[in-house]
């Protein structure tokens, strides 16, 4: 089982909110897919970012942006390392579709480090720091974080932001596999077999199996077992019906084989997986307020975020300013300096143009 000690789960799902944050070890160790932006940040340890296009070894504080419906994967490199992760998600489901946009062409995934797409990773590292900080000062100002969030939009959705060296690759094989799980996604509460979708979709049984399996890793039975279990967590959460109930309802033939199903891809089973989330929750004697609330350790994790902040002062093409913490950073992309006394005393820095 999961160590349950660093959890927490500040979700947005309860409120009807579209931003969700959450803090755990778990290894994700199965391709999963959704609809919502994904931001996963290393506090501790060492993890694998895996997609149909590329893999990345995250080290402590590298972080990578999961695009709306991309398949992906995040898993611990090492089964036994105490992996601690800050996972984020915009869920578009809980917004305007005027305020959308077109989810599958206005985002893409990529690694952000010091070192690879530097400056989307400072700006994103910031927002995550306003987040974190928001949190751990338990304000959690809904205007405040409103902000936050569009502007954690802004930043992944620019198309200049990111360097992608290899763009998905759209082949038949692999737009079929994607009319598969669409179906799986939209029927996967009935009796679904790998039968019927083979019929819906006029492709032969064996050729649907093989590509369920090429591109999850697992087989048709798992995968959907999966991913009714994925689709139950807010009723889970909620609290209001049984396990039982919950299972049936999302198409598990039995609370034992969710318990099992859930076990495996949280590693917990579910009624301590609800109960460490309602801890997490605070309410008045009314039960009408409710809190979320960091303990000494998640604070810990997370203070480095909130306290080094990095503030763009100035950019054009040739120079950027920016102040991080108590420095300030120049970065020059073409031509030299010249620096010259002031009448008034100091420096005055001029860039010159190379010829």
């Amino acid at each position: 089982m999961q160590n349950m000690d660093l959890y927490y789960d500040f979700s947005g799902q309860k409120f009807g909110y579209p931003l969700s944050l959450s803090i755990n070890g778990f290894s994700r160790n199965i391709f999963s897919r959704q609809s919502s932006l994904e931001i996963s940040y290393v506090l501790q340890g060492t993890y694998e970012a895996v997609t149909t296009d590329f893999s990345y070894i995250l080290n402590e504080r590298d972080m990578v942006v999961i695009a709306p419906y991309d398949i992906h994967m995040l898993h611990k490199k090492n089964p036994n390392d105490t992996g601690i992760i800050l996972t984020l998600h915009i869920d578009f489901s809980r917004m305007a579709d005027s305020m959308v946009g077109d989810l599958h062409t206005g985002f893409r995934t990529a690694v952000c480090t010091e070192t690879r797409n530097r400056e989307v990773y400072c700006r994103l590292r910031n927002k995550l720091g306003e987040l974190a900080s928001e949190l751990m000062n338990q304000s959690n100002d809904l205007y405040h974080m409103n902000v936050i969030m569009m502007e954690i939009l802004r930043i992944t959705s620019s198309p200049k932001s990111f360097s992608v060296d290899d763009l998905p690759l759209h082949t038949d094989y692999h737009e079929n596999y994607m009319k598969a799980i669409k179906y799986v996604d939209r029927h996967y509460k009935e009796n679904l077999t790998l039968g019927e979708i083979a019929n819906q979709l006029s492709f032969s049984t064996s050729y649907t199996s093989k590509l369920m399996k090429r591109y999850t890793g697992i087989p048709f039975v798992k995968y959907l077992a999966y991913v009714r279990v994925r689709a139950s967590l807010e009723a889970l959460l909620e609290g209001r019906e049984s396990i039982e109930k919950i299972a049936l309802d999302y198409g598990m033939p039995s609370s034992k084989a969710y318990t099992e199903v859930f076990r495996e891809l949280y590693g917990i089973v579910p009624s301590a997986y609800r109960k460490q989330f309602q801890k997490n929750m605070k309410y008045s004697t009314s039960g009408e307020s409710q809190k979320m609330v960091l303990d000494e350790e998640q604070k810990k994790l997370l203070r480095h975020l909130a306290e080094v902040q990095e503030e763009t002062l100035y950019k054009n093409e040739q120079l950027s300013i920016r102040k991080e913490g108590e420095n300030l950073i120049l970065t020059i992309a073409k031509g030299r300096i010249q620096i010259d006394t002031a009448p008034e005393g100091g420096m005055v820095l001029r860039i010159l143009k190379e010829k």
